[in-house]
Parts: C-alpha cells; structure tokens; sequence
C-alpha cells in the first residue's frame, strides 16, 4: 500500500487529505482514521477497490504548538492490515 497523507491548519482544526493506492494484488475493503486518539473516520470500501481518497476539513483542534499523530488502517478482504502515521505540531 502506498499512503499520501497531506495536512494544513485551517480556521478550526486542520484539514486533512487522505489517499491510499493498492500495489500487486492489494486491495482496500476498509479504511480507519484515527486523529489525537479519536475516530474521525470509518469506511467500508464495497467493492473493494485499489484506491481510496478522503478529506476531512476543520478536524480535531489547531493550537500554537499543539501536537498531532493522525492513524490511518487499511484492512484487505483477507483481514490483513496495513497502518501510516503521521505526526505534526501547528505553527504559531
């Protein structure tokens, strides 16, 4: 699986952009996204497919400095899974 994950703060929060492309015979069948410890999103890709895009705006809190781990799972039809993380901290 190949993740491309972007980020900018926005007014509230930050926007978050989200895409995951399948290699060889991957596919994506379900799609977790965890932000600061919170679920912001849960897809079930029926049919399965070989990509995935997804944005979320103004999700989570924006502070100066505040910290930031976003968690996104991918699960194939088979139950395997493939997890990126990406960590930040906001500007001032």
């Amino acid at each position: 699986m190949k993740f491309l994950i972007q980020h900018s703060r926005a007014i509230a929060g930050n926007d978050i952009t989200i895409g995951v492309d399948a290699e060889g015979n991957e596919v994506i069948s379900h799609v977790t996204t965890n932000l600061d410890g919170f679920d912001i999103g849960d897809d079930e890709v029926d049919p399965a497919s070989v990509s995935y895009e997804r944005q979320f705006l103004q999700a989570g809190d924006a502070s100066p400095h505040l910290e930031h781990e976003l968690i996104v799972t991918v699960t194939d039809t088979q139950g395997n899974t493939k997890t990126a993380d990406r960590r930040w901290q906001d500007a001032n």
